[in-house]
């Protein structure tokens, strides 16, 4: 039996793509690639490659996206989202899992023109070039307006039994999906933080900073952030979950209330005490009091001392 290798991102295309190609009996490994920008699989996507029978995993590419959102070849897209070297990282790492899987081709869920940036007939022959892949690339959803891909010409996969949908409407999609009995359909695309404009500001100040790590990106995903001066960043937790979070962390010193409920703050950096005088006092505003003692804990030694909360219009200033 035919084998291929599929790029699985948890939205509606990159599954119908593999339901399409299925049909025709290849044998099908699906990868969703974690970037650090995008949810990991969950429970419902594993259920789903149960039900129609493909192997899916996890490939953990964070390292080498970090490296290429700092200075994209391509460029960003209306944020920070550098869709075309995203998706040449994932084909590369795709053209070495056809090799260890001994599989023919790789499926991808793209429609063409869906999306301005990286699916345009032009810019997908482009990628298919730069992966060294040329030829070696299905997109099911599209494959009628596309070239006739390798697997096509040789007869692995019946071209007729492939479709013409494009654009970024999705009644052809939904259509599809119930034809294959899928009724609680998934979302269009697998999300990507990179695309949410109030998370990038906080991406982009790591980026100016120098600090654009997969560590310090992970943190970006929990509580409310502060550049307190050019070199010390402040996380204040906004629940008990996020306060655990930043308790648990390896790295910085820990300011939190001595005698009452409030947030933990995580401090990064090299901190003045100017910085650190005002962590405290954006902790106590935050615990919605007036003045109180807070904690302040470092690998070596504890501190308390007495806060005044920062004024709200002086908060902003720091905020990212």
């Amino acid at each position: 039996m035919p084998k291929a290798v599929a790029l699985y991102s948890g939205g509606l295309d990159s599954l119908l793509s593999i339901l399409v190609v299925k049909q025709q009996q290849i044998e099908i490994s699906a990868f969703k690639f974690l970037t650090g920008f995008v949810s990991p699989l969950q429970e419902e996507d594993l259920l789903l490659a149960d039900r129609f029978g493909f192997e899916l995993k996890e490939m953990d590419v964070r390292e080498k996206f970090i490296n290429i959102l700092k200075n994209p070849k391509h460029g960003y897209g209306k944020n920070l989202n550098p869709c075309i070297d995203c998706k040449i990282i994932m084909l590369k790492e795709a053209k070495e899992l056809m090799n260890a899987y001994k599989a023919s081709f790789v499926i991808t869920g793209e429609v063409v023109s869906q999306r301005p940036m990286s699916q345009k007939k032009d810019i997908l022959i482009h990628i298919e070039k730069e992966a060294s892949l040329a030829g070696l690339i299905v997109r099911p959803l599209s494959a009628k307006l596309l070239p006739p891909s390798k697997p096509e010409i040789e007869g692995i996969l019946d071209r007729e039994s492939l479709y013409d949908i494009w654009g970024r409407g999705r009644k052809a999609q939904i259509n599809l999906a119930y034809e294959f009995g899928l009724k609680k359909l998934p979302q269009p695309s697998g999300g990507c933080l990179l695309t949410d404009p109030l998370f990038c500001k906080k991406v982009r100040d790591l980026i100016e900073h120098e600090e654009l790590t997969v560590e310090n990106a992970e943190l970006l995903k929990t509580g409310r952030h502060f550049r307190l001066s050019q070199k010390c960043k402040a996380i204040v937790g906004r629940d008990e979950r996020e306060n655990e979070i930043l308790l648990n962390s390896k790295k910085g010193k820990l300011i939190y209330p001595f005698d009452f409920k409030g947030p933990v703050i995580l401090i990064l950096n090299d901190c003045s005490q100017e910085d650190m005088d005002k962590a405290c006092a954006i902790g106590v505003y935050y615990s919605k009091k007036k003045e109180n003692l807070m904690v302040i804990q470092d690998r070596e030694k504890r501190t308390e001392k007495n806060y005044k909360a920062i004024d709200k219009e002086e908060i902003l200033k720091y905020r990212i």
